[in-house]
């Protein structure tokens, strides 16, 4: 036997298949589009608290305790309400979800401007506005999530950009309208603007209208497909011989056939005919799919799911069985704390430690902000161009930050602190990018709505307690410096969880690919 000949022998048996995959783009940009529109109208919000609603509350006889009154109130709903969008993506789809989140960001701003008191507040922003913002954080990312697999990364960021233009142009806007239209104005031109919001959201189709098809090919097992035909085999001959002139052994239940001599026709009710057909059509799926461990007792009834058993699964809970992503959870709460609480206390250091007026500590904010827009396009082309998983890329952002913010605490020159304010807006930008990437990561597709939601309520229960925490330090050391000293320990905190976990995940995947390759040789 020559050697071409025994190479054809041992050479495995390939098939090209057709498969759809998600478009990477296509349709997908639009999407991106309409969350970016979103973003600026909506989620910039977060930001201009303060300059829309200062006078009012003022007004109102309530100051700083009043505007953590409703601050506290719109994060707790926002986060708190991911597990509940994650929910309803489930049950209905991510365009209603991110539809219903902008309505209700819409109605938050425009009822907010009717205001007389505080507590008209903490209804129309803190949970009307908050529960918006929540169902738009979830339903857009699991959209994107879904629309781009090689260029997840970079479609995030850019959708995450709308928020940080709107950041940065917003505030001018804000101040326009209220010169010019007073409170109630700017607050119904606000609400006009958040339409383009409810707009943008509709862009989001169901991503199975736009999947492309690819061929692929795939090395056939053939034991595996004798085997499978001869399942098919067993399920024929059983669905015939149920629907044929057999007898049943078993006492007969309600649903069953009446069957009285093996040479009768068996009357079948319309109801017990559906249930069979129901039960043969599962069966003839499961062996198409290769499922294993198939069920042949044609007659075993569907079990009732409890009501606990389907919020269970609803909310997708067995995903906190896993440490590694209980370990993920907390990590990027902890990253999300550090930069949030940084953004409160970085005007505040520049005005008391570093003597800047409010123009220079503009200057530095923008320069933040402009930093942050210009990393969340670029860093993520880096990491898909290199194909960098998303820990990776949040390990590597908070050794940065850690250094930037270490440095920054003790310079008071103003073109020194623009250069370091650039650098830790460069490297904020992908805390914000890769937080949820890194969840998705570790679940499977049908997960991520649970998973981010479950992230969500995760920093709603970290965030709070450990802002309070950090602010107690600064009030009680009277210090800057180790407030932002404090702050780095968070993600110490991070790092000292993440690295070890993701060194023993690389191990265990070179250990696998090692024995996949042996397997292919022997």
């Amino acid at each position: 036997m020559t050697r071409v000949e025994t190479d054809a022998l041992i050479a495995p048996k390939v098939q090209t298949r057709k498969k759809l995959v998600p478009p990477d783009g296509g349709w997908g940009w639009m999407v991106l589009l309409g969350t970016g529109m979103s973003n600026i109208f909506n989620q910039s919000m977060l930001s201009l608290f303060s300059l829309l609603y200062g006078d009012a509350l003022e007004a109102m006889g309530h100051n700083t305790q009043g505007a953590a009154l409703v601050l506290s109130t719109m994060l707790f709903v926002t986060n708190f309400g991911g597990p509940i969008a994650g929910a309803v993506v489930k049950l209905t789809s991510t365009r209603f979800v991110a539809f219903i989140g902008a309505c209700s960001c819409t109605l938050g701003i425009f009822f907010s401007g009717f205001s007389t008191n505080i507590w008209h507040l903490v209804f129309t922003y803190g949970i009307l506005l908050g529960l918006g913002l929540g169902f738009i954080q979830n339903a857009s990312f699991v959209a994107i999530n879904s629309y781009f697999h090689l260029r997840k990364s970079r479609a995030v960021g850019l959708a995450n950009a709308g928020t940080g233009v709107g950041q940065t142009v917003m505030p001018h806007l804000v101040h326009y309208l209220l010169v010019n239209f007073g409170f109630r104005g700017a607050c119904l031109m606000l609400s006009a603007l958040s339409l383009h919001g409810i707009a943008g959201v509709l862009l989001i189709h169901p991503v199975e209208w736009h999947m492309k098809e690819i061929e692929e090919e795939v090395v056939v097992d053939e034991n595996l497909q004798l085997l499978e035909n001869k399942h098919k085999d067993i399920v024929i001959n059983k669905i015939s011989h149920t629907n044929g002139d057999a007898t049943y052994k078993r006492g007969r239940r309600s649903t069953e056939p009446s069957i009285t001599n093996n040479k009768e026709k068996p009357q079948f009710t319309k109801k017990s005919h559906s249930f069979k057909d129901l039960i043969a059509e599962k069966q003839m799926k499961a062996v198409e799919n290769g499922a294993s461990g198939m069920n042949n007792n044609v007659e075993e009834p569907l079990m009732k799911k409890t009501l606990l058993k389907k919020l269970y699964d609803l909310f997708d809970v067995s995903l906190l069985s896993s440490p590694r992503f209980i370990n993920i959870l907390i990590g990027t709460a902890l990253s999300v704390t550090s930069i949030q609480n940084f953004s409160m206390l970085f005007p505040l250091f520049l005005q008391k430690v570093a003597n800047m007026d409010k123009q220079k500590t503009a200057m530095c904010m923008s320069a933040i902000a402009g930093a942050d827009i210009a990393g969340r396009l670029i860093l993520p082309i880096f990491q898909d161009k290199y194909r960098i998983k998303a820990r990776w890329m949040l390990i590597m952002t908070s050794v940065w930050l850690i250094i930037v913010r270490q440095i920054l605490a003790y310079q008071t020159d103003l073109s020194v602190l623009m250069l370091m304010s650039c650098l830790y807006g460069f490297g904020r930008s992908m805390i914000i990018v890769a937080r949820n990437i890194a969840i998705s990561e570790n679940c499977r597709p049908e997960q991520v709505p649970a998973a981010v939601g479950l992230g969500m309520l995760t920093m709603g229960i970290i965030v709070p307690p450990a802002g309070y925490f950090l602010g107690w330090i600064r009030d009680y050391t009277d210090s800057y410096i180790i407030c932002i000293t404090a702050q780095n320990l968070l993600l110490i905190v991070l790092l000292a969880t993440w690295i070890p976990d993701m060194i023993l995940l690389h191990i265990k995947e070179k250990r696998e690919n090692k024995k996949d390759i042996q397997l292919e040789m022997s």
